[in-house]
């Protein structure tokens, strides 16, 4: 009688469970990273936007007609002299994500 070599069947279907529990949790953190990207880049974008929408404002003097937002964005600006040295007003800018990031930029004008 001659040995016998290789794997049998317990052990083959052992390696591919193990493989799969290992595939399952990479594509999980590979998803969890994409996420947390995203996030971040939409954060970025709206500190940008509400760079601009400060700029446009503070040039133009009006709340509306500003530079246009990406679809799903939403812009506050608002204008208040309380708070603010005589002949100054407060400029407050917000934009919120898609994704409920929100930035807030406020500015000083004289």
């Amino acid at each position: 009688m001659t040995a016998q070599r290789g794997f049998t069947l317990i052990e083959v279907l052992f390696a591919a469970m193990l493989f799969a529990v290992s595939l399952l949790g990479l594509l999980t953190y590979q998803q969890a990273l994409t996420a947390g990207f995203d996030r971040q880049r939409q954060v970025q974008q709206a500190w940008r936007l509400a760079g601009e929408q400060l700029e446009a404002f503070s040039l133009t003097g009006r709340q509306s007609g500003l530079l246009p937002l990406p679809k799903g964005w939403q812009l506050t600006v608002s204008g208040a002299s309380a708070d603010a040295p005589s002949g100054c007003r407060w400029a407050t800018v917000t934009v919120a994500a898609p994704a409920q990031q929100q930035v807030t930029v406020r500015r000083l004008l004289c």
